[in-house]
């Protein structure tokens, strides 16, 4: 399961943290969903009850799509880490909504592995 970690990388409705602007704070947040519904849970940590978070550096493309994704903070589980870096990777594109100017962003993202 991904828990989304809270605001990160400018998402706050203030806007202007990290140089992102607030009116990209809906499609960020589209984002974070996005990456929630696509994310599986790796099997071999459900069954060993491994958990923990990765911070994700994402870059997004002036196109919409995903550029590069770093890791920036293990969950100290290679396989966690893959998945998440594999997940947000393979996003397909989706524009930025009408009256906010495409242009590359780059925003970090908690991606919370927990087992309930």
């Amino acid at each position: 399961m991904l828990v989304p970690g809270g605001r990160s990388g400018g998402e706050g409705a203030g806007g202007g943290e990290a140089g992102i602007p607030a009116e990209f704070g809906p499609y960020l947040a589209a984002l974070r969903q996005r990456i929630q519904e696509a994310l599986d849970y790796p099997v071999a940590a459900r069954r060993r009850g491994v958990g923990g978070t990765v911070q994700l550096e994402v870059e997004l493309l002036p196109t919409g799509k995903v550029g590069s994704v770093v890791v920036r903070s293990s969950s100290s589980h290679a396989i966690l880490d893959q998945t998440a870096r594999d997940t947000v990777s393979q996003l397909r594109p989706v524009p930025f909504p009408p009256g906010v100017p495409p242009r590359p962003l780059k925003v970090r993202l908690p991606i919370v592995f927990e087992l309930k």
